[in-house]
């Protein structure tokens, strides 16, 4: 037997590779998706993907605008966005999965040995007996506690859903140099879900965030959510055990997004049970994607707001480039280091530009 610990998209979307095995899901809370603790944006590629199983879709998005404290500039890239409904999209696949698989909510995992799992469901303890556990079950998964996988580094996140005078419905906007990772909003309707990622106190990070946007912040919050999000994908098997999904640290670095990188590892199941050949085909795919990922989330750190004012001007310039790069995949900028480093005159800025090579 397969015991899946955690019904979020990892997870349900795992039950439903493995159907043809003995699955077993158990989701700490009554229903998966609470609380929300996404942006929901992603890739019209991902789209394509999860709307096999859930028709989620709230807005399209055709680019993005990069803000500075006193510049900004829109960009257009290689592939659109769509912005998803989590607690549909959470709800939509955890259905799909209830029909290949054994369900138990409001059960909590809480530790095993020697192939039996410790179960907690309703105040009483259990036991099961498994074949292979899949720790699906977040950042702060009790699945890779028990068995000693080493943990990714986490930032916080804090999100609010406000009216916003936004410039376009089909634009999401990136601010930098607000925090030591990055900001945005995404537009919805007349709405826009307005959040902060930093390593410190994202609070803090969005309450300035929110006085510098001013008069379009329309009103008063209307929902506000706070989440976690791991930075660095990890070592995610063992013998009989794998991590998958934020357990793993399987995000993109350089934004927090998850469900693409959760979709390509799902598609390796294809190998199970050989835990470690899905490791290898996945970072074969991913892991330069990893790798330049986490360099740019680097960059966030050691870039000053000047700095960020200096770069939106210049791409301001050759907005073009942006076409050829990819959301989904940070390596596609690699091509252009050489065009950056020649538009790039000031030193200061050039040298950590490098630090994307090295």
């Amino acid at each position: 037997m397969i015991l899946i610990v955690g019904g979020g998209p990892a997870g349900s979307l795992s039950a439903i590779a493995l159907r043809k095995f003995d699955v077993t899901i158990v989701e700490e809370h009554q229903s998966p998706g609470f609380p929300v603790q996404c942006a929901g944006l992603v890739s019209e590629r991902c789209y394509r993907e999860l709307r096999r199983f859930s028709d989620c879709k709230l807005n399209k998005i055709r680019g993005a605008v990069f803000f500075s404290k006193n510049e900004s500039v829109e960009l257009e890239g290689r592939c659109g966005g769509v912005v998803v409904e989590r607690k549909v999209l959470d709800r939509d696949l955890f259905a799909k999965a209830s029909e290949f698989a054994n369900v138990m909510v409001k059960t909590k995992f809480l530790n095993a040995r020697k192939k039996i799992a410790e179960l907690l469901s309703y105040g009483k303890r259990f036991e099961v007996e498994y074949d292979f556990i899949l720790g699906a079950d977040g950042v702060y998964s009790r699945v890779a506690k028990v068995f000693g996988f080493e943990r990714p580094k986490i930032y916080s996140a804090v999100q609010v859903t406000s009216r916003f005078d936004y410039f376009s419905d089909d634009l999401v906007e990136i601010y930098l140099g607000f925090s030591d990772f990055l900001c945005y909003s995404i537009p919805l309707d007349g709405f826009a879900k307005i959040g902060a990622i930093s390593s410190k106190n994202p609070m803090q990070v969005l309450k300035r965030l929110l006085r510098w946007l001013g008069k379009r912040v329309k009103g008063c919050v209307l929902e506000l959510n706070v989440g976690a999000i791991p930075i660095g994908i990890v070592n995610f098997v063992g013998d009989n055990v794998m991590l998958m999904g934020d357990s793993a640290g399987m995000v993109k670095p350089y934004t927090g997004g998850g469900l693409y990188y959760i979709v390509k590892a799902v598609e390796k199941l294809k190998h199970f049970p050989n835990l470690k050949m899905i490791r290898r085909e996945y970072l074969r795919d991913l892991g330069m994607e990893y790798k330049i990922g986490m360099r740019i989330a680097r960059l966030y750190g050691v870039l000053k707001p000047e700095d960020y004012d200096y770069m939106i001007g210049v791409l301001k310039e050759h907005s073009d480039l942006a076409r050829e790069l990819d959301m989904d995949k940070p390596s596609t900028i690699l091509k252009f280091i050489p065009t950056i480093l020649k538009i790039v005159k000031r030193r200061s800025v050039m040298m950590k530009l490098i630090s994307l090579l090295v």
